[in-house]
């Protein structure tokens, strides 16, 4: 099969379109035959060798995101069978090539139905963004929010972000979102109630004006470089999320003491991989009732994986980047024709 591979760490160049064996589902796994892989800031940590993912058995295929169809499965997996619509976050470890790649296997439960809404390419787009946002904002470990509260999603324009201002909004809550000047109308069309342009506005600010007491979480897709006085919008134990990215993530162990030496809780995101199913059965409902849309996707070629990372890499990508594998049975493809230079676009 074809897949990008990597010998070992580095730039994006690193990665290279070459042949390899197809994997074998083992027990509890199925075998996906790919058709859209959708690209990750985790996919660029794991080539570059940072990261939870560092660790990895050389060749290897990075990709998390994927949708396709079952071709195979393992023993005892009664849950899929050959030629079923799916969509996968793949794996949370580093035993398992990943998704770039025309197959993948992967733990059944790191797979579910595929929104019947979506064709291949936005499906593709919506496992591990959809699942960071969703499981940030309402898992109780983590943002645990209930109707009514306030929330403000710092670069509410990439994928994270355009699913977190959804989701919340369908959630009940109040949203405050940021992003640059080029995507304010974008974001005002996710539903957020203040939208505000970092680029012209003091974010702190803007934030008090909005809610002079605080809000009660603070959800950063961004880093924390970018609001270093995110502690400074909480309301009284209000608490802080921080989603990683390729850039820096600051001192994460010295951000959580600050953070709960003032009352707050500060929380690194990290998908709960244990229920991750019934996490996306949720959101694949949201989805397929019209209440949450995928952000805008924007698709190159598997071969152009290295050009994918580079863009990620400069954390200003609108929407949602995936990579066509295969041509399996879209049902709409007007998505394929987006040029890449299209999502050149600020936060």
């Amino acid at each position: 099969m074809r897949a990008m591979v990597f010998d070992r760490y580095g730039e994006p160049d690193v990665m290279g379109l070459r042949e390899v064996p197809v994997p074998e589902p083992q027990d509890g796994e199925v075998l996906i035959r790919v058709g859209y892989a959708g690209v990750n800031p985790a996919d660029s940590k794991t080539r570059a060798g940072l990261g939870t993912r560092a660790g990895v058995a050389f060749p290897f295929v990075t990709g998390m995101d994927a949708a396709g169809v079952v071709e195979q499965t393992g023993a005892n997996v009664t849950d899929f069978r050959q030629g079923d619509r799916v969509i996968t976050w793949g794996s949370p470890d580093v035993k398992t090539s990943g998704s770039y790649a025309e197959f993948v296997r992967v733990s059944v439960r790191n797979v579910s139905p595929m929104p019947k809404s979506l064709n291949f390419a936005q499906a593709a787009a919506v496992p591990i963004a959809s699942l960071t946002a969703f499981q940030s904002l309402f898992h109780a470990e983590k943002g645990g929010m209930i109707p009514g509260q306030k929330v403000l999603i710092h670069g509410a324009a990439g994928g994270v972000g355009s699913f977190a201002v959804q989701f919340a909004k369908s959630g009940g809550l109040l949203v405050a979102a940021t992003c640059g000047t080029p995507n304010v109308t974008y974001v005002r069309s996710l539903g957020a109630d203040r939208v505000i342009d970092y680029k012209t506005n003091e974010v702190c600010q803007a934030v008090r004006d909005w809610s002079a007491e605080g809000v009660d979480v603070v959800l950063d897709a961004v880093g924390p470089a970018t609001l270093p006085q995110a502690l400074d919008l909480l309301r009284p134990g209000g608490r802080l999320i921080n989603i990683l990215t390729v850039t820096a993530d600051g001192d994460i162990e010295r951000d959580r003491k600050e953070a709960e030496r003032r009352g707050f809780r500060k929380v690194t995101m990290i998908i709960d991989f244990e229920r991750a199913r019934d996490s996306m059965r949720e959101i694949t409902n949201l989805i397929d009732a019209g209440l949450v849309h995928v952000p805008p996707i924007h698709v190159l070629l598997l071969e152009d994986a290295a050009l994918a990372h580079q863009m990620i890499d400069t954390g200003h990508v609108r929407g949602k980047l995936v990579l066509k594998v295969a041509e399996l049975y879209a049902r709409s493809p007007r998505h394929d024709t987006i040029s890449a230079a299209a999502c050149m676009c600020g936060l």
